[in-house]
């Protein structure tokens, strides 16, 4: 929006942020955030006198250029804003624009190949005023946007959802985008005045009638692109209902009723129309014929069909009309055909159609019931307001009446009833006031066969007509798709209409044509060896079929079979958690077992519920709602997962249990000191986790230690591991606690062990104990290894502490084999080394090692050296010697 203010004590100089536009003239790119200001720019006026053009284009090729005025405010009719579709003032012209009259939104049009948007503005010298402003966005066009609604209960086959009044209808609504759908939002009209936002939508329609359903998927796109998905919610009374304007069909012509409601398969389509019937196609509420749907009458035998009435179709059904006669003179004749086929006279308001058919198999037969107001106990004593099915082949001139028992009795209120007065055939009367439709009574579900020449041209008339008066109604359903000529498979079968059988079950095609020759394929491509008039399917895809009648008649068809989903019932996990109160009882969230029976399934495509018993599962009866408290410790929960309808589902079973943190009991921590026997010693506490724990699970358990009761109950001061006691002994106190509820948790009021630092015995290396051999020279000596006691012991306490001698060190660490006569102990090698073990026999672990070695010196060997000579040089006898030379 463009701003102004009032200078009062100052000026303030006029500024534009560095991207936004001031009218100047030029072309200039631009994109949002970017705003579009007059020459005055974001806080000033305009000027006198101006004449500028300036061409806005998009700054991206593809683009265009979308301006969102704000503000606008100029002379009326002197200063004029004329904006141009295109990148000059020769483009197509979009408007002028003065005074407060605000361009809004204007933007580039489909044809203007540049994108641009040119303005051009002039003013006059009498005088300026504020101005304007626009926002600048550069658009691309509209992406494809389809949305789609689905819903439950579902959309059927007509594009309609069937409720009775205060049914609860959960909407789900989809799109797709050809470009991107990133930021679209979602919008819904339910019809009732309840709207929503989002992909999903729940509304209650609690009023019979006739609702529209929008949902809106809007893109990001500037210029607001949005498309919409209708579906109609039809909200009924128990009743079926009669050219119903939610349906197409209620305005079919009678050609299209029979084409495309009645008739299915077959090799040609059925031609040669004649009817009499009393009004158009669009007189929903006062033609004799129709379209008939089963509505909220849940028992009524058929999903939908033709209706051919003697007066006026609409009354019939729709709405209760709480037992008022039904009962309309058409003015239409009666029909001769059936005056003779059933030997009657004076009938009236007669309703007919006629056509002719080629059956493609040997038989042919449809469905229907009839209706009639003279159903009333007695009346149908009196009077026969009757119908006929008159079939001949064309070229010949007897009709065959195929609305007979199978006796052949024609079918009339006189021919079947059970009004006690008198009484025909009453195993096919259904009864009296059923409420299903506004007719007093009707017959059971009545089957018209003929056998016929396939590839041959006949002729059916169906009437139905008044006898004696042209009062109290009398109609005929016949039901949709039931007069089959052959070679078709119906309708497609699939999730929404409701009719998709679960994955892994089967699904009979049939063109009931059996004497054909058939070929099958399955997404366009055969299937070798299928030639029979049934298929069998377990696979989704898009089944067709050649089915050949001879070699001028063949037909082909097609459908969508669908599986709904079929859950797998992943195996959930046991939940166990602690007993806060002791009592065996507590609540339990059953559905944090949700993930894991879902597993890699998409949740929005399941209903996971918990029962108590595996037959409840099945059933989907008794669902138990979490949080849940447990009746028995342990106790099973039995699990079902179903799709959304309910019908594929499969279960499986956990255990709930409760249980009571234990603290085991365990030995104290004792470690050797070092060679500083100072008392402190690193403790390993973490060893102890297996021990405290005993059975409960060490993944479930988390095991901490501490130095006091407090500190544990309150999860303080955890010790960290390795830990070096401070006190020998210290007392070690210890907290359990659950990983996943930090309030179910055990701390130890005593310690529960000990770390215990004992003295470190001390051997002090002595030096090698040497000894000379004896006169045998053979290495062997006895040695008194006791005086070695005090050097090794070095100022320990010999009352204390033990010195042992061993011919190895595997022996000094067992200890065994100790040499027994310390005292004069002969060596068995030259040189031999002997271990010591130093131990104060309270604490055996924590001994001394050392070794010296025992040596014996061998005897030096002594020989006779030769006489040493020198002369006597003054013959005193007497000279001087070196004798060292004797060495």
């Amino acid at each position: 929006m463009k701003r102004f203010c009032i200078v009062i004590t100052f000026l303030i100089s006029l500024t534009a942020s560095a991207q936004d536009l001031l009218m100047q003239s030029g072309t200039f790119n631009r994109c949002d955030p970017d705003i579009f200001y007059d020459s005055g720019g974001d806080a000033g006026a305009y000027g006198s006198n101006e004449n500028i053009v300036t061409t806005i284009c998009a700054e991206n090729a593809g683009e265009f250029i979308i301006l969102n005025f704000t503000h606008f405010s100029t002379q009326l009719n002197t200063d004029i804003l004329t904006i141009y579709d295109g990148d000059s003032t020769a483009a197509p012209l979009i408007g002028s624009y003065s005074g407060v009259v605000n361009p809004g939104f204007v933007q580039a049009s489909d044809t203007n190949t540049s994108g641009c948007i040119t303005l051009e503005f002039i003013s006059n010298d009498t005088g300026t005023t504020t101005g304007f402003a626009a926002e600048i966005f550069c658009a691309v066009p509209c992406q494809t946007i389809t949305p789609t609604i689905s819903a439950v209960p579902a959309v059927n086959g007509s594009g309609v959802i069937e409720v009775l009044p205060g049914t609860s209808i959960d909407f789900t609504g989809s799109a797709t985008f050809s470009d991107d759908g990133t930021g679209a939002t979602y919008d819904w009209n339910f019809g009732n005045l309840d709207t929503g936002t989002g992909l999903t939508g729940t509304s209650i329609y609690n009023n019979p009638g006739t609702y529209t359903v929008s949902f809106s998927a809007t893109d990001t796109n500037p210029q607001g692109c949005t498309e919409t998905a209708l579906v109609s919610v039809l909200v009924l009374e128990p009743i079926i209902t009669i050219n119903n304007s939610a349906y197409a069909e209620s305005s079919y012509s009678p050609e299209e009723l029979i084409e495309n409601v009645l008739v299915s398969g077959g090799c040609s389509a059925v031609d040669n129309f004649s009817y009499q019937v009393n009004g158009t196609p669009t007189s929903l509420t006062t033609k004799s014929y129709g379209y008939f749907t089963r509505g909220g009458a849940v028992n009524f035998p058929f999903e939908d069909g033709i209706i051919l009435s003697t007066g006026r179709a609409h009354p019939a059904g729709n709405v209760s009309n709480g037992g008022a006669l039904v009962t309309f003179n058409n003015g239409q004749a009666g029909d001769a055909d059936l005056e003779a086929a059933l030997s009657q006279t004076n009938t009236n308001d007669a309703t007919f159609i006629k056509f002719n058919f080629v059956p493609t198999s040997s038989t042919i037969s449809f469905r229907y019931i009839m209706a009639s107001e003279e159903y009333d106990g007695s009346t149908e004593c009196s009077f026969a307001d009757s119908f006929a099915f008159l079939l001949r082949e064309v070229g010949t001139t007897a009709y065959t009446n195929l609305a007979v028992l199978p006796d052949g009795t024609p079918v009339s209120v006189l021919n079947i009833n059970n009004s006690g007065v008198c009484t025909a055939n009453p195993a096919f009367f259904e009864g009296y006031l059923i409420g299903e439709t506004n007719y007093g009574g009707r017959t059971v579900v009545l089957t018209a066969t003929a056998n016929v020449i396939p590839e041959t041209t006949y002729e059916i008339k169906l009437v139905v007509a008044d006898q004696g008066d042209s009062i109290w109604d009398s109609a005929i359903f016949l039901e949709a798709g039931s007069f089959i000529l052959g070679g078709e498979l119906g309708d497609d079968i699939t999730i929404m209409a409701g009719t998709a059988e679960c994955l892994g079950q089967s699904i009979d095609l049939d063109t009931q044509a059996p004497s054909a020759n058939h070929v099958w394929y399955l997404d366009g491509v055969e299937i070798a060896g299928e030639t029979n008039s049934v298929l069998n399917v377990t696979e989704p895809g898009e089944y067709s079929v050649d089915v050949v009648f001879s070699g001028s008649c063949q037909t082909s068809d097609s459908v969508i079979v669908e599986f709904k989903p079929s859950p797998i019932a992943n195996v959930p996990p046991d939940i166990n958690q602690c007993d806060p109160s002791g009592t065996g009882f507590a609540e339990f969230d059953l559905t944090q077992n949700d993930a894991f029976v879902l597993d890699t399934q998409d949740a929005a495509d399941f209903v996971i519920t918990y029962h108590l018993t595996a037959q409840d599962a099945i059933d989907n009866v008794g669902a138990i709602v979490s949080p849940y408290t447990n009746i028995s410790n342990p106790q099973t929960i039995h699990v079902r997962i179903a799709d959304v309808t309910q019908t594929c589902f499969e279960t499986t079973f956990f255990d709930i249990e409760l249980f009571n943190l234990v603290i085991n009991p365990v030995l104290d921590l004792v470690v050797c000191d070092d060679d500083s026997n100072d008392g402190f010693a690193p403790f390993d506490l973490t060893s102890q986790d297996i021990g405290i724990l005993g059975a409960q699970p060490a993944a479930d358990f988390e095991v901490t230690y501490h130095l006091n009761f407090a500190d544990a109950d309150g999860d303080t001061g955890a010790l960290v591991s390795p830990y070096t006691n401070i006190t020998s002994p210290q007392p070690i106190f210890v907290r359990v606690e659950s990983v996943s509820d930090d309030t179910c948790y055990m701390a130890s009021t005593l310690s529960v062990f000990n770390l215990t630092v004992n003295y470190q015995a001390l051997a002090t290396q002595p030096t090698n104990m040497e000894v000379c051999d004896d006169i045998s020279n053979d290495g062997i000596s006895t040695f008194d290894l006791s005086t070695q006691d005090l050097t090794i012991l070095n100022g320990q306490d010999p009352l204390i502490y033990n010195v042992t001698y061993y011919e190895s060190q595997a022996n000094a660490d067992a200890p065994i084999n100790a040499i027994a006569n310390i005292n004069a102990y002969d060596n068995i090698t030259n040189p031999q080394t002997i271990h010591v073990r130093v131990e104060d026999p309270l604490y055996p672990a924590c001994y001394g090692y050392t070794t010296f070695d025992l040596i014996v010196l061998p005897l030096p060997a002594v020989l006779v050296p030769t006489p040493l000579y020198v002369c006597d040089d003054d013959g005193d006898g007497f000279g001087q010697f070196t004798l060292t030379d004797k060495n």
